[in-house]
């Protein structure tokens, strides 16, 4: 599979995944926007589309850096060789763990440990309140 055709299998994951997890679709205006928002740099929605169905390739690295901060993904995502899958909400978690210091990775694990507790409690005793 060649690299262009991974990026944009890819992309579209990402952009699935959202779709899934918000429950309502993005379109690449929504898309553009957003980036947009987020500081840019400035991409169209007809050139999220071209990226996403593998028609324009090989885009420069601060349209893919403006993704992986979109997506909340490390920049790698778009370069590894695994094939791409849809991102589920707690991998996307974990490959923005990935962007934390040792510190901050410490202290999701910690928040982490505490639902996990809260939600075995409610678990065990169903009927009350807290």
């Amino acid at each position: 599979m060649s690299p262009e055709s991974t990026f944009a299998r890819k992309l579209t994951a990402l952009i699935d995944s959202a779709r899934a997890d918000e429950g309502a679709p993005h379109s690449y205006r929504e898309l553009s926007a957003a980036i947009d928002r987020a500081g840019g740099p400035a991409m169209s929605p007809a050139y999220l589309q071209q990226l996403a169905t593998g028609k324009r390739v090989n885009p420069k690295i601060h349209y893919v850096e403006a993704l992986a901060r979109l997506f909340g993904v490390p920049i790698t995502y778009f370069f590894e060789d695994q094939e791409a899958q849809p991102v589920g909400e707690a991998k996307l978690m974990a490959m923005r763990a990935q962007e934390l210091s040792p510190q901050g990775r410490r202290q999701v694990m910690d928040l982490l440990e505490l639902v996990e507790r809260y939600e075995r409690a409610e678990r065990e005793q169903p009927g009350e309140r807290r």
